[in-house]
């Protein structure tokens, strides 16, 4: 007999956890101290990435498949539309903030969040 064993659930991470883990994880895939992120930065402006490459992945990339990866489809529909698009930190910190509702073990694992129990 075969038992499906469940995972137990993710305790859901503070939104201020969120927030700064966000804001660290930002930092560090930009090389940037994370003192010096406003929540108004702008990617493409202030905060520039390496060009692109077939062989290793830019900052927009990493930025990219992290919004994506923690996103459920009702999110990634609106992104596809248009009708939700991330350009600043903050919009990046308060998606973050979003999906840790929906998707607690996915924002834990993009942003290395401590386990939480």
């Amino acid at each position: 007999m075969w038992f499906k064993v469940k995972k137990p659930p993710t305790a859901v991470p503070s939104e201020e956890v969120v927030r700064q883990h966000s804001l660290r994880h930002l930092a560090e895939v930009f090389g940037v101290p994370e003192a010096s992120l406003s929540l108004d930065a702008r990617f493409g402006r202030e905060l520039k990435a390496n060009p692109a490459s077939d062989f290793k992945a830019n900052q927009f990339d990493i930025v990219d498949g992290d919004i994506k990866d923690v996103a459920d489809k009702h999110l990634l529909k609106e992104m596809a539309q248009g009708k939700l698009v991330i350009q600043t930190v903050g919009d990046y910190c308060e998606h973050m903030v979003r999906c840790s509702k929906i998707s607690p073990e996915e924002v834990v694992r993009v942003l290395r969040l401590p386990m939480m129990e």
